[in-house]
């Protein structure tokens, strides 16, 4: 880890500044940089192509290649397989919006990666390489979709390999994540979370993608009580919410 870029965890820069900072190419979801001894990885959700998807802190990311089946032995798919042995630091970059480029810090392989099926570019079914992700816990963040979980406490970090509790605050200091996470000789990720609310939250408005604004009257368990303008009372998954970024505070 001797490249340090000098940007900070949810910074967001443009493709011109990530290509210069780097020194890596202008176009692709993969790039690697001999210059900088990198690869930075981008999972744009603007684009629907890949099928890129965050569950319990890990990231699901889809390999290179737009047509045909994807080769785990070539390009950049090999760099990131072979993560463990080669000593190049994987950076990654999440695009919410077109050309905002939001950097997510330094990421490490936490499982094999595997076949799936997918469609490509023509939309013919083909098989496409998963690649387990999650940032690395120096970071001090916790990366769930929209939501950037900053971590206040690890308990234990045994090995590379193996991770014990951690304890994270959303960005607005409304709810702590607590998450169990293990990975087993098979390099299987196995990861549970626990979500507590704070009742300082009641109160608050949100808008909803779907139902609009709305005001926080209750707190039960990991679940918000909201309600709608015209709408009535919902009872919503504060955390599925935080992940599809449906909530915003207003």
């Amino acid at each position: 880890m001797d490249f340090n870029p000098g940007l900070r965890i949810g910074q967001i820069i443009n493709n011109r500044e990530l290509v210069e900072i780097f020194k890596c190419g202008i176009m692709g979801g993969m790039r690697r940089s001999k210059a900088t001894n990198t690869l930075v990885i981008v999972t744009d959700h603007t684009k629907k192509l890949y099928k890129d998807k965050w569950k319990d802190g890990v990231l699901y990311y889809t390999g290179m290649g737009k047509v045909g089946d994807q080769d785990l032995y070539w390009g950049q798919d090999a760099t990131l397989a072979n993560y463990s042995k080669n000593g190049v630091d994987v950076h990654l970059f999440e695009v919410m919006n077109s050309g905002e480029y939001t950097y997510c810090g330094l990421v490490e392989l936490v499982g094999k990666p595997y076949a799936d099926t997918q469609t490509d570019e023509d939309e013919r079914e083909r098989k496409v390489w998963i690649f387990p992700i999650r940032p690395i816990s120096d970071n001090n963040f916790i990366k769930t979709g929209k939501c950037t979980h900053k971590v206040i406490n690890i308990t234990d970090k045994i090995n590379k390999h193996e991770y014990g509790v951690m304890e994270a605050e959303d960005n607005n200091g409304y709810a702590k994540f607590i998450y169990n996470n293990t990975i087993n000789s098979e390099l299987e990720v196995e990861s549970k979370s626990q979500v507590k609310i704070f009742d300082k939250c009641i109160g608050r408005q949100i808008n909803h993608k779907r139902f609009g604004i709305g005001t926080i009257k209750e707190v039960e368990k990991s679940n918000i009580v909201v309600e709608f303008e015209g709408k009535g009372k919902k009872k919503l998954s504060y955390e599925l919410c935080l992940i599809k970024g449906l909530i915003e505070f207003i």
